[in-house]
């Protein structure tokens, strides 16, 4: 199966009192859509503008890191120690997840982009964990991220039609993103926050244009409409386990 990129939003759906993870969605191709209730990034700044981010920290666009091609079975990996732009360019019509290696960080790790309102992901370190990126059709090939991190971090860039599909049960703790074989219509999620200031998101990617985003900042177990196969792209600090169900 393979997942192309998101060409509108087609909706969200959330939990009682609940928010999304605040990251951008599509829903045809790349498997989503962006939520409505999500703000759309603002224009980029001018070249060496730090106004984008409030943690930029004095790195500058105009010396970004390069990322080099993301093609399909052709991953980019980029190195580097603390705050960092990483310019790169997507050969393709895919998403684009990141895996971030930042084992021997301490503090916060992020992954934004220039002008977002919010993260495309932010979990502690150290970590191991992967994220979402561009989905969108009409993202540009040209892309940046940003990563904001204390300690050295490997980002490798990759398609998400590239991602080892996983199928039936499956658990973890932190962020994760999951493709999905399974030809099912729902999901059994269940959820431990990690402290009282944690929270879950979740985005649900498919071929359907049936995109969905779930989120809630209690413990819960619960069954949400899903659509599969696709990408469960997972946003949490806590501990998680989604079992496929029709």
């Amino acid at each position: 199966m393979v997942l192309t990129a998101v060409l509108l939003v087609t909706g969200c759906s959330m939990l009682p009192g609940s928010g999304s993870d605040g990251a951008d969605t599509g829903s045809t191709g790349r498997p989503s859509a962006r939520a409505t209730t999500t703000p759309r990034p603002t224009p980029t700044p001018p070249p060496h503008s730090d106004a984008d981010h409030p943690a930029r920290r004095g790195t500058h666009r105009c010396h970004p890191r390069r990322g080099g091609d993301v093609a399909e079975g052709a991953p980019a990996t980029v190195s580097g120690t603390g705050p960092s732009d990483i310019a790169f360019r997507v050969r393709g019509d895919f998403g684009v997840v990141a895996d971030l290696d930042c084992s021997g960080c301490t503090g916060t790790a992020t992954i934004t982009a220039p002008g977002r309102m919010s993260p495309f992901g932010s979990a502690r370190a150290p970590l191991k964990a992967s994220f979402v990126t561009s989905v969108l059709k009409n993202d540009p090939e040209q892309q940046m991220l940003i990563i904001e991190a204390d300690g050295p971090w490997s980002l490798t860039l990759r398609s998400w039609n590239d991602l080892a599909t996983v199928s039936g049960p499956q658990s973890g703790t932190g962020p994760a993103v999951l493709f999905f074989s399974d030809d099912v219509g729902h999901v059994q999620v269940d959820y431990t926050p990690a402290d009282a200031d944690d929270r879950f998101g979740l985005r649900v990617f498919t071929t359907s244009d049936a995109t969905r985003i779930y989120g809630n900042t209690e413990a819960f177990s619960e069954t949400f409409e899903a659509d599969l196969p696709g990408i469960l792209a997972i946003a949490t600090n806590g501990k998680w386990s989604v079992t496929p169900t029709p």
